[in-house]
């Protein structure tokens, strides 16, 4: 496969050409993220007393989040914040064309959906972040809790659980715009993520990606997950 593009040969025989749109260390970063958030719901809502496998799960998120921030900037080109950071009101142009069935397609992320991801990444550092202080009152307490005082541990805690409702709507959100892509655009975004192609196209962002290095990529998972656990430790958390 060349970086930027290959191509298929359907039923009939016609070569179909395709293009990468996201690249190995994205898809993986996207998917570890799902099965990570999912565990914690499982290891919070099922039998992890003291919350030991939930705050291993915890840094975890954390350090994919990191890893994120970098490689928003290193990374290919589809994954840089550059490429789909765009001014809000370009996003609601953008949204309204959709609804009206005039938007162009985006190889990557298109404007609206650039802040739903921004707004995923915030989520989840405020839910990852609080979790730190968070306590139970009764088993279990996060490894910065001793490090605030009671009524901080309280609203964090408070904010924690209230956090996840909030994922848990973007969540849906998600899902319901990926069918709204289906029904209305008859394009599916879930293949891509999986396999990283896209059909060529005139797409408004790029004609193909130029896909992040692997080396780098694992570097940085390295120096994100020590930089989450060091700090931990260093301001006095048990780790």
């Amino acid at each position: 496969m060349a970086a930027s593009g290959e191509r298929d040969t359907g039923a009939g025989g016609h070569a179909s050409p395709r293009v990468l749109a996201w690249d190995g260390p994205t898809r993986l970063f996207h998917w570890a993220l799902v099965a990570l958030v999912a565990c914690a719901w499982i290891s919070k809502k099922y039998g992890d007393v003291l919350l030991v496998w939930h705050t291993w799960n915890g840094y975890a998120i954390l350090t994919l989040l990191v890893w994120r921030l970098a490689w928003g900037v290193v990374g290919g080109t589809t994954a840089r914040f550059a490429a789909f950071l765009a001014w809000p009101w370009t996003a609601v142009t953008w949204g309204l064309a959709f609804a009206r069935g005039q938007s162009r397609p985006y190889l990557g992320h298109n404007p609206v959906f650039g802040w739903v991801v921004i707004g995923f990444l915030v989520l989840l550092a405020a839910q990852a972040t609080t979790g730190l202080f968070a306590s139970d009152d009764i088993a279990a307490e996060g490894p910065l809790s001793r490090r605030v005082g009671g009524w901080w541990v309280g609203f964090l805690t408070t904010w924690h659980h209230r956090i996840f409702d909030l994922i848990l709507v973007l969540i849906a959100l998600h899902l319901l715009a990926n069918l709204a892509h289906l029904i209305w655009k008859r394009e599916n975004l879930n293949p891509p993520m999986i396999h990283g192609m896209k059909p060529a196209g005139a797409y408004a962002d790029a004609p193909h990606a130029r896909p992040g290095s692997w080396g780098l990529a694992l570097a940085l998972a390295l120096v994100s997950g020590a930089l989450v656990l060091g700090t931990v430790w260093l301001v006095g958390g048990r780790l």
